[in-house]
This record gives structure tokens, sequence and C-alpha cells, in this order.
């Protein structure tokens, strides 16, 4: 199988992850997409984040009746910090026989090179880059090149028309009052209101 691994906090998760998730399914003809909440981020103060396993049933919540999406508790179950590389290490021994496709934002390739162990992440996948009109074609290119110079890897150019939502501002706007509805899958939104997420944030 072609299995892609769409990785982040989704703190919430909103509709812009699933349009991207749709337009690389479409694109690259994956046969399904894992979103693995992170769990003991590196980048993020676990402090400033919602508990893992609210953000992990969030995405269960909006990933509900979908064939070709699904979630995975892999990263939350886990003691360790959610590095990459120990991901798709631990998928690629339980999956030998499947392809993965681990997906990443344009604006994070910029320091791709600075991850942990970025050779182990192209050795084990290719790399799905989601353009949302943030970097022209040809400086996409070049960084790739330079990567390709520090380390074997396939990466590739996804084009996804631009999305300009964040959950950060979700977050913001939910603690305001904000009507989101917009943004949010309706389950998903239910689901905030009931257990009053963010309005402290």
């Amino acid at each position: 199988m072609k299995i892609g691994i769409l990785g982040g906090s989704f703190d919430p998760i909103h509709n812009g992850h699933l349009h991207m998730a749709k337009q690389v399914l479409k694109e690259y003809e994956l046969d399904k997409i894992i979103f693995m909440p992170a769990g003991h981020s590196p980048n993020k103060s676990e402090t400033e984040m919602t508990p893992a396993d609210i953000r992990l049933t969030m995405v269960q919540i909006a990933l509900e009746g979908t064939k070709d999406l699904e979630a995975s508790s892999l990263e939350v179950d886990s003691e360790e910090r959610s590095y990459t590389y120990r991901t798709l290490q631990k998928l690629s021994e339980a999956y030998p026989n499947d392809d993965f496709y681990f997906i990443m934002g344009a604006d994070s390739l910029d320091y791709f090179d600075q991850w942990y162990h970025p050779e182990i992440i192209c050795q084990l996948a290719t790399i799905l880059v989601v353009n949302r009109d943030e970097f022209s074609y040809e400086d996409l290119s070049g960084k790739i090149g330079q990567i390709k110079c520090l380390f074997p890897a396939d990466i590739r150019i996804v084009s996804c028309e631009k999305y300009d939502i964040s959950s950060r501002k979700l977050r913001d706007w939910i603690k305001k009052g904000e009507n989101v509805s917009e943004y949010i899958p309706k389950n998903v939104l239910s689901y905030i209101k009931e257990h009053q997420l963010y309005r402290g944030a």
C-alpha cells in the first residue's frame, strides 16, 4: 500500500488539515493517509498544549466515516519524544511491504536538515512537500537540491490551494467567543464546546 503520514499537534484539527490531506491523496494516488497527533512534542511546551488524548479524540471524530483517512495513537501512546524518524522506523517494522510518504508543509522544508536524523526519514519515506502558495517553485526546488546534496532523498512538491487558517488562530478566536464553524468540522466543534476547550487558552 501507499500510505501517507501527516503529523502535527492538531490542536485543534481543522478543515485546512483535511483539505491538504485530500489534495495529497488525489495527486499522488495514495491508498490512505494516517493522521499522527504528536504525543510528547520536541518543539512545543506540553504545558501549552491540549492533552494528547483529547487532541487524538478530536482527530478521530473529524475522520469518522472516511475510508482513506485514519487516526493513529502511535505517538500519543509512546513514552518517548515524538520524533518523526522514530515513528517511521516503527511503521516500517510493522508494515515492511508498504511504501510511506511523509507529508510536510513547505515552511518546514527550510529547516528539515536540522531535524533529528533527517537522513533516516528520507531513507524510510518519500517526502511530499505541500506548497500553499507560500514559496515559488524555484525556491522550493533550490532547497530540495540542497538537501539532496546532504543525503539521498526523494522529495516531491504538492501544489495545494492556500487555506488561510491555523490552529493557533482558531484557539484565539474560540477564546474570544468568535464563530469558527467555517473552519472546524461540525462534530469536532461540538466536542470543543461540550468540553469547553480553549476557553482559558
